[in-house]
């Protein structure tokens, strides 16, 4: 009984005391309960830090989490760059003496530099902002002019493949680079042809490596728009587009449907019919980094397509005339421009909104600013006006024909009367608008004009040199989100314009001549380290414009492939 009583005793004491996690008793054995549970956590691949980070974001959310994970990564830049840099102070303080004053640069300090700019640009890209000023390091003095002259019949558009920095695809067979750093140019004409030409060597001329052509074979045999799917062309293409990784190629024109090619065969994929009997493809543009294409259409619509899935997402309309030339880039969003309704307009596709740019310059109405801006107010307080005859020529805008984004707030358009206009989406009207940007045809002789007999007569039908009308502006291209763009016409140049630091005006930059024709399409590739980049400016010229043949016969004009090679200083 006593035995029975003693046992129970100490039993009833075990079952009393406390928990050793929770009464620290001992200071020898708490150092080594702890070391145990610290072993046993390492052994488990776990950490107690980790073990209560856990714990404490247990029931965050995926968006709360990737944002205190960005967090904590800048946080850990930050320091890690103090260290750097106090390492760096001591180290320096130290070999002072024994460093040369030629050689005493920081490489960790200039790497730092570099990733921070080039992580700035990311940022400005993304956010659809101008961010590479590099007018004033362009050689354009010492640019690389050649003309190479092509089989082709009038060449209507141009587009390049300008592969993504340190990304290429590989052969599934050999696992070897395919093409790796390679720079194609696509170039389709009035004859039916779509050619493709290496452009990677920018020392040698564009060369030819394939080409199809397309015929009255592919007439289909019934008038039905849905069943407009021959696996070719049988009218004049007018406009072709690369996709941005380089699979495939996108050609329209005047047999009312999109073909889908092939960048290796250059062999049809998909027949797309825009299935309307006004559905002309004019201008192709495909979004920065995705497969969205946007096509311009002559039935006043704009169609959206996904290339990789070969179907068609919406149709946009607005324009009141056939929609002539489109531009887009990273976000998603487009400009058009719509010819004769003298508009431009920014399509917000998410949003399902459009915002109008109101174009249109009339020549009375400039010409009466012109009196007000020159008159002279007298003694007696009345204005006395200039003379009409000394005011000079001014234009009235007839269409408005060609379009480009410089970043996603700002693009630029040119007009038949030469007027090149810089918009902000800002804004309804343009904010700097250079005229007669490529002057003025040579002037009428007396001879052509006027059947008078009497010499008096025929020189008054003249009007002096009133009757010279500006060069209009067939093609125009910005190197996205930089502050350069590139405009052509038939005057047998092209004209580089640089935008001030506001991007509120632009002046011209350079001249490049030598391009005798008219300029169709101007496409822009780059090769080279960062910083260092050569630009390569190519321009499809024909002898006559990629839409009719009013323009007549162009003095000089030949077919064939414009490039211009320029270089860029480091200062």
């Amino acid at each position: 009984m006593a035995k029975r009583t003693r046992d129970e005793r100490e039993r009833s004491k075990e079952h009393s005391k406390p928990p050793v996690d929770e009464e620290i008793t001992d200071p020898s054995s708490n150092e080594e309960s702890e070391i145990e549970d610290n072993s046993n956590d390492v052994l488990n691949g776990k950490s107690e830090d980790e073990l209560d980070s856990e714990e404490e974001f247990e029931g965050e959310n995926p968006a709360d989490k990737r944002r205190r994970l960005a967090k904590q990564y800048l946080e850990n830049l930050k320091t890690e760059a103090n260290d750097i840099d106090q390492t760096e102070l001591a180290a320096e303080q130290k070999n002072k003496q024994m460093l040369d004053d030629y050689n005493s640069f920081d490489a960790a300090d200039l790497d730092k530099d570099i990733i921070a700019t080039r992580l700035k640009q990311d940022v400005a890209e993304q956010q659809g902002r101008v961010y590479r000023f590099i007018a004033d390091k362009l050689l354009v003095s010492e640019a690389k002019v050649t003309f190479t002259r092509v089989g082709d019949k009038n060449l209507t558009g141009l587009s390049c493949y300008q592969p993504e920095l340190n990304k290429f695809d590989t052969d599934p067979k050999t696992g070897k680079a395919k093409n790796k750093g390679k720079i194609f140019a696509y170039t389709v004409s009035k004859d039916l042809q779509l050619t493709k030409y290496d452009v990677t060597n920018f020392n040698e001329r564009p060369r030819k490596m394939k080409f199809t052509r397309g015929g009255s074979k592919y007439i289909p045999e019934t008038k039905l728009a849905s069943e407009n799917i021959s696996e070719g062309h049988y009218d004049e293409i007018l406009t072709v587009a690369a996709s941005p990784d380089g699979k495939y190629i996108v050609t329209g024109g005047r047999d009312r449907k999109l073909i889908i090619w092939s960048t290796e065969s250059l062999a049809p994929i998909k027949v797309i019919p825009t299935k309307d009997r006004h559905g002309e493809v004019l201008s192709l543009a495909f979004r920065k980094n995705s497969d969205q294409l946007y096509v311009a259409c002559a039935d006043f619509k704009i169609r959206t397509y996904s290339i990789n899935q070969f179907s068609q997402l919406e149709t946009l309309y607005g324009h009141h005339d056939i929609v002539i030339d489109i531009s887009a880039l990273a976000m998603e969003r487009c400009v058009t421009v719509g010819a004769r309704d003298r508009t431009a307009m920014l399509w917000k596709i998410p949003d399902e909104t459009r915002l109008a740019f109101r174009g249109g310059d009339d020549s009375n109405k400039m010409l009466k600013k012109w009196m007000r801006d020159n008159a002279v107010e007298k003694e007696d307080g009345t204005m006395e006006y200039p003379d009409e005859s000394k005011a000079p020529t001014f234009v009235s805008e007839g269409s408005i024909d060609v379009v480009s984004m410089i970043d996603d707030s700002h693009f630029v358009t040119g007009s038949d009367n030469g007027n090149l206009c810089l918009w902000a989406t800002s804004k309804k009207k343009p904010i700097h608008i250079e005229r007669v940007a490529h002057g003025c045809m040579p002037a009428p002789t007396s001879d052509n004009i006027s059947g008078e007999t009497d010499t008096e007569l025929r020189e008054q039908q003249l009007q002096g040199d009133k009757l010279a009308h500006p060069y209009m502006i067939t093609a125009v291209h910005a190197i996205p989100y930089s502050n350069i763009f590139i405009s052509g016409s038939l005057n047998g140049s092209l004209k580089v314009w640089k935008l001030d630091e506001t991007i509120r005006s632009f002046s011209l930059l350079t001249e490049l001549n030598g391009c005798k024709g008219l300029v169709n399409k101007i496409q822009c590739v780059e090769s080279g380290r960062h910083g260092r980049e050569q630009f390569r400016i190519l321009a499809s010229v024909s002898k006559e414009h990629r839409l009719g043949r009013w323009n007549g016969h162009i003095p000089g004009g030949r077919n064939g492939i414009y490039s211009a090679v320029i270089e860029q200083t480091t200062f």
